[in-house]
Order: structure tokens, then C-alpha cells, then sequence
């Protein structure tokens, strides 16, 4: 009867074991839930922003067309553990697009954020990223923009001209006349090729066409342009870029060339110094490999859609890191009922945070 009753406890060993694995694991289910619960940090903490800009930094040094953004609002942000170690972030944004293009140099501490006058333009984007030893790492981006409705935009200037479509025919005319203008005159070595197209609206009174654009300097002179078309945009270290603005006024039929006189175009192009380890190689690339014309072809604005999503990337789970972990089977012992725990009382999440622009 001993070695009966000996062998019946050794035989129960192994269903303690896993009870007690299991009750473990739910333990620590529970444990994470509630840090989950708890550690929702408001939309305007200072950790949701730090957060935030490092992710509006990243988005603008990946951007392969348009403009900057900065960060307009935080819309949500949620923070889940991450097994061993830190934290995965997911972030809910609304950007305004500046009047600084992605190839400027200028911090977007100053860059001007579009006026609405101007036709604005929004962006929203989803961000996840890790942060782990006091550093912060983007896993993926999932990025869209749009500019301000026509109605809402008309509400503010009825008689302020709206965006063009980029390949509008004013637009393109606009533009061409202007890089050859700038090609005549300009002081530098360097004849200029068209980069990208970013920005045009047409007006109606006085006609004309207002445009922004993107160029980059080839290996030719503006005389050796002329002479042959066996010019290259220059790459790598001598990679230079620039930007322009420009208004070519349309002379109405019937009208004299008076009106050139009150009106003359004016070009403006603004070209960037050689930056030191930013030779912009993933933009040139991206243009120059037969990617041109850029992705404004039948649309307004050049989408961030177009610089940051990311499939596989954007529809990741985080699962990986937050697993879900199943409970065993657990054998009912009195001597294993774990302890009454008192729910903790929920913190009220303050989301969406204050806009830091206006909304659109």
C-alpha cells in the first residue's frame, strides 16, 4: 500500500508542475495587461512627443518627394511592453506640410508651415517604433496626404487660386519656361535639369501660373547644353540641388505686349551648398532610375503615400513583441488558488492632444 501510494504522488508531480507553469504564465498575462492599462501616457506628455518629433524627423529624412512636415497634433498614442526589454510605440499623427522642400538643408525648427491662404495640405500618419535603452527606432510608417478641401478652402479666400493638378498643362508650360529662364541667367557653372514638380496654381486675374519645383545640377555648362544632350545629373558627392519659385504670367489674345511690361516673370531658385554627408543618394536614385516623371501625375500634391509606405512593413503585427501567451490546462489544488488581486483604477488617456497648427 506504501509503494502504491508512493507512486500515485510521484505520478502527480509532473501535473503540479505544469499548474503551477501555467498559473506563472497567466500571472504575467495579467501582470502585462495591466501595464498596458496603466501606461497610456496622454497625447501632449512630454514622453508622447519626444516620441512624435523623433518619428516627424524620421519621416522627413525618408522622404523621397515634396515638402517637409511638422508635427500639427498628436491624434493617439499607445505604449506596449516588449519582451525582454523595452517598449513598442504606436502613434497616431497629424502633419502640416512647411514651404521647406525635402532637399533643403533648413532645420524644420524653421521652416514656415503653409498658410491656409495657400492652399495647406495635411499629413496622417500611423508610426510604429521601438524604444529601447533610451533610444528611439522606427519599425514601419504608414503615411498619406491631402490638401484642404476646395469648399473649406474657398470658405477662407474665395478668391485665392487652388491647387493645379501637377500635370496641368499651365503648370508644366510654367515650369519649363521658367528652368529655361533660370538656365539663361543663372551664375553658376552648372546647367539644371528638372527634378520634380511640387507645386502650381493657376490665376486668373492677372493670368498667370504659379509654380514650384525642384532642379539638380548636371555636368554640363549652360553653352555645352546647348551644343549636345550629353549631360548627366551628378550624383554623390558632387550632387547639387536647388529649388525655385516662379510666376509666368499668360498674355491674353488681343492683348499687347504692354502687359509683359506690367507683369514680368519672375524666377527664383534657391541653390543648396554641398551638404557634407547628405548627398541625398536615395531621392537621386529614386528619380533618376527612371522614375520620372514623379508620382504627382494626375494629383496635386506629391503624396507621402509615395515615400513611406511600406507593405509588409506598414501591416505588421505587433504580436511579435506583446505575444499572447495560452494557458495549460491547470490542476484544481487549494494550496494553488492564487491570491485576490484589486483591479487597478484605469488612468483616462487625454487623446487627441492640442493642435500646434490649425486643423484641416
Amino acid at each position: 500500500m506504501a509503494l502504491v501510494g508512493r507512486k500515485a504522488a510521484l505520478t502527480s508531480l509532473p501535473h503540479r508542475a505544469e499548474g503551477e507553469g501555467a498559473l506563472r504564465m497567466r500571472k504575467e498575462r495579467r501582470q502585462e495587461v495591466e501595464w498596458e492599462e496603466r501606461d497610456l501616457p496622454d497625447c501632449d506628455d512630454p514622453e508622447s512627443e519626444a516620441a512624435a518629433n523623433f518619428a516627424v524627423d524620421h519621416i522627413n529624412s525618408h522622404s523621397l518627394h515634396g515638402y517637409k512636415y511638422t508635427l500639427s497634433r498628436i491624434e493617439n498614442v499607445k505604449v506596449l511592453p516588449r519582451r525582454p526589454t523595452g517598449k513598442i510605440y504606436l502613434l497616431e499623427l497629424d502633419l502640416a506640410e512647411t514651404k521647406c522642400h525635402v532637399l533643403s538643408p533648413t532645420p524644420i525648427q524653421n521652416c514656415s508651415v503653409r498658410a491656409k491662404v495657400e492652399h495647406a495640405v495635411e499629413g496622417d500618419c500611423d508610426v510604429k517604433m521601438l524604444h529601447l535603452d533610451g533610444q528611439y527606432k522606427v519599425l514601419s510608417t504608414k503615411c498619406h496626404s491631402s490638401p484642404d478641401s476646395r469648399e473649406d478652402f474657398e470658405k477662407v479666400c474665395p478668391d485665392c487660386a487652388p491647387l493645379a493638378l501637377l500635370d496641368d498643362v499651365n503648370v508644366v508650360n510654367a515650369v519649363n519656361t521658367a528652368l529655361a529662364q533660370y538656365n539663361t541667367y543663372n551664375s553658376t557653372d552648372h546647367h539644371f535639369e528638372l527634378l520634380e514638380i511640387a507645386r502650381g496654381r493657376n490665376s486668373h486675374m492677372p493670368p498667370g501660373t504659379f509654380v514650384e519645383f525642384a532642379i539638380a545640377a548636371t555636368n554640363c555648362t549652360e553653352q555645352e547644353a546647348k551644343e549636345h544632350k550629353d549631360c548627366h545629373v551628378m550624383t554623390g558627392e558632387h550632387a547639387q540641388f536647388g529649388f525655385c519659385k516662379a510666376t509666368i504670367f499668360k498674355k491674353p489674345s488681343g492683348e499687347g505686349p504692354a502687359l509683359f511690361a506690367i507683369f514680368p516673370n519672375v524666377v527664383i531658385c534657391d541653390i543648396f551648398d554641398k551638404q557634407v554627408g547628405h548627398s541625398h543618394t536615395h531621392l537621386t536614385k529614386h528619380h533618376l532610375g527612371k522614375k520620372i516623371p514623379s508620382p504627382g501625375a494626375g494629383y496635386s500634391v506629391l503624396d507621402l503615400i509615395h515615400s513611406h509606405n511600406n507593405t509588409l512593413a506598414s501591416h505588421e503585427s505587433h504580436s511579435a513583441e506583446v505575444p499572447v501567451v495560452q494557458a495549460s490546462p491547470v490542476v484544481k489544488r487549494a494550496a494553488e488558488v492564487p491570491p485576490v488581486i484589486q483591479p487597478a483604477l484605469p488612468h483616462l488617456q487625454q487623446c487627441p492632444g492640442k493642435y500646434r497648427h490649425f486643423d484641416i
